[in-house]
């Protein structure tokens, strides 16, 4: 792309009217239209500083000329000079603010020298002047993604994605966005919404989403308990309940959500999934395929979420006959390989991309008959009616028109209620609730899509190993990252990725000598630091870890509770009892498993404070409990699949 605009400004150069109409006075020997055709002669051979500087001639003879200053920025862009650059490229807007490559460029230079705020200013008048250029859509994304403007972010990428559909890198950068717009929302939820019944549902969510179904139970215990919970608050609760095998609670929450009136399509899905888990698959496919009737988006946008519910055999056999037994039903899906997909699959959910935008509505919509579609399930056609006139939708339309598109996949159409929603302070928790959960599933549309375009690139394998490590698929995790290093040895993201799972895997003296290497290239790296503390802490070599562990300052706020955890550990091992309480107790949001009370506890007693010791431990032994029940559970999962294999 550069090099075809380097040609377009010396076409304009060339024919710039001026030179047509004055016979410049020879400077040793040179008239600027010599100097020109040298400058081109140099490019061509991609000599930029020779031709950087029959530029620089070129305005000492005519500084008025805005192309010729674009061109010489080129030169500098391309040797790697970027203060020249930038100097060259304001002159040409100074002299002419129309023209799309200085703006472009003086943008992107703004950009390698990480001053996104710079650059946007121009990135958006290049895009204004040439909205079909991939390069200012793709840039400027970037410099709203690194200015933290997310969802402006998504709106540029998605320009992207249509200019070049099958351009792996803006569908990656879509699917970033959307990821960084859920981290941004779910921030803001839980810094000041915390108390929203809503922020409570997508807690839980996300407990469930990654496998930590006990977390995910006292969550959803927490969800319910409002005067008013959230529709499908209690469904979604029966459907961690079924994962963990209690099937007789899960129906108790499926009914109770019933009998609530909130019309979830998720309690009459989760009966029939019950119903196959007490080996009753013939009477859990005629409920499924009568879901699949009323809207068969909705099986295949929610049945994921009951992927770990039924043992491998019971799952095998729904699909099994799913696919022998239509009930002489006419459906638009082929239903055995949905629940195949759904329930075997090692695979992520997929999502459809859905860029026909929305459509245009003569007649007013009519909620009335949206609700009643909404009442038998029909989420597809209710989300037809209502989303043709969003704009002039109430709040109550907002929310029906979120729940219907949600449900039948729409999720484009769900995020654009959730704008709408944030924009409202009396539904803002709403519309981030609703905008975490829609983009979570545009951004594993877009990335799948990406890997399909795109599946060597070494960004895709670092985001599918980002996603296996979250759902804690260690193995398929080390994979990925692996082959990323193996094409791209040099990233230092893959690299500590990869050695923090190995880490995760035990693999202690692969993952120091991946981290060390690392730190040799940058020692203050905040993350590199902290892995190599939490190595040595681990090899209860303390004094070691100190040293790392205080390079460790500017860590993300996430990280913040683990790095005092470990402190804690130094100070109480090198007797330092006031430090190490202080430490321990900044650092107990990330006690999962009790320890770190129980260690806080210790110090308590040593101190001579028994109330305080008495307390802490009675908190250590119910964190220990609940995880104790966790780890029972999943192990009585894993004999069971084993045993039916």
């Amino acid at each position: 792309m550069q090099r075809i605009v380097l040609v377009l400004c010396l076409t304009i150069a060339f024919i710039h009217p001026n030179l047509s109409a004055i016979v410049y006075a020879e400077e040793p020997a040179q008239t600027l239209q010599s100097l020109l055709a040298e400058a081109h002669d140099a490019q061509s051979r991609r000599d930029f500083n020779a031709a950087a500087r029959f530029y620089r001639r070129a305005v000492e003879i005519d500084p008025s000329i805005p192309e010729l200053w674009a061109n010489l920025g080129l030169m500098y862009h391309e040797s790697g000079k970027p203060a020249e650059a930038i100097r060259s490229f304001k002159e040409a807007i100074r002299l002419n603010p129309s023209l799309f490559v200085p703006q472009l460029f003086l943008g992107i230079e703004y950009l390698a020298s990480k001053n996104p705020g710079a650059a946007i200013p121009f990135l958006e008048k290049a895009e204004k002047l040439n909205p079909n250029d991939l390069q200012a859509a793709l840039n400027l994304g970037k410099a709203y993604s690194l200015s933290n403007h997310a969802d402006r972010a998504v709106d540029v990428f998605s320009i992207a994605a249509r200019l070049a559909p099958n351009n792996g890198n803006a569908w990656l950068s879509l699917g970033m966005a959307y990821l960084q717009q859920v981290e941004n929302d779910a921030r803001l939820m839980t810094s000041t919404y915390n108390h929203s019944p809503y922020v409570s549902l997508r807690t839980a969510e996300s407990f469930a989403d990654e496998g930590k179904l006990g977390d995910a139970e006292n969550a959803y215990t927490v969800a319910i308990g409002y005067a008013s919970p959230v529709p499908c608050a209690h469904a979604e609760f029966g459907i961690t309940l079924l994962r963990e095998k209690k099937i007789a609670e899960a129906r108790e929450q499926f009914e109770t959500e019933t009998r609530s009136g909130s019309h979830c399509g998720l309690s009459f899905l989760g009966i029939a999934v019950a119903d196959a888990a007490e080996g009753h698959p013939d009477v859990a496919l005629k409920a499924i395929t009568s879901i699949a009737a009323d809207d068969s988006g909705f099986i295949q946008s929610e049945l994921h979420l009951f992927h770990d519910a039924l043992a491998a055999d019971q799952a095998r056999s729904l699909a099994d006959l799913a696919r022998k037994d239509q009930s002489g039903v006419d459906l638009s899906i082929d239903l055995g390989s949905v629940v195949d997909q759904a329930l075997l699959s090692n695979m992520f959910p997929s999502a459809g991309i859905d860029e026909s935008g929305t459509p245009e509505t003569t007649t007013a919509p009519s909620p009335t008959d949206a609700e009643a579609l909404f009442v038998k399930g029909k989420y597809g056609a209710c989300d037809q009616i209502l989303k043709g006139a969003l704009e002039k939708l109430d709040s109550a339309e907002e929310q029906l028109l979120a729940s219907c598109s949600f449900y039948t996949g729409d999720f484009l159409t769900t995020s654009m209620v959730a704008e709408r929603q944030k924009a409202n302070p009396a539904t803002i928790a709403r519309g981030l609730y609703w905008e975490t959960k829609a983009d979570q599933q545009l951004a594993v549309a877009t990335l799948t899509h990406a890997g399909e375009i795109d599946a060597d690139s070494p960004r895709m394998h670092l985001l599918l190993g980002d996603i296996f490590r979250q759902k804690r698929r260690w193995d398929e995790a080390e994979s990925e990252y692996r082959k990323a290093v193996a094409l791209d040895p040099k990233s230092r993201a893959a690299r500590l990725s990869l050695a923090i799972v190995l880490f995760s895997e035990l693999k202690t003296d692969e993952t120091l000598d991946i981290d060390r290497s690392i730190l040799v290239e940058d020692p203050d790296d905040p993350e590199a630091n902290l892995l190599a503390g939490e190595v040595l802490v681990q090899q209860n070599l303390y004094v070691q870890a100190e040293p790392y562990l205080s390079k460790c300052r500017n860590l993300k706020p996430e990280f913040l509770p683990r790095l005092h955890a470990l402190l804690g550990q130094v100070y109480a091992s090198t007797n330092r009892i006031p430090a190490a309480i202080s430490e321990y107790k900044s650092g107990l949001s990330s006690d999962v498993d009790g320890s770190i009370h129980f260690q806080l506890a210790r110090l308590y007693q040593k101190s001579g404070d028994k109330i305080a010791a008495d307390e802490t431990f009675r908190e250590s032994q119910r964190l220990r409990q609940n995880w104790d029940d966790r780890a029972h559970i999943a192990l009585e999962q894993n004999s069971t699949d084993l045993s039916h294999q």
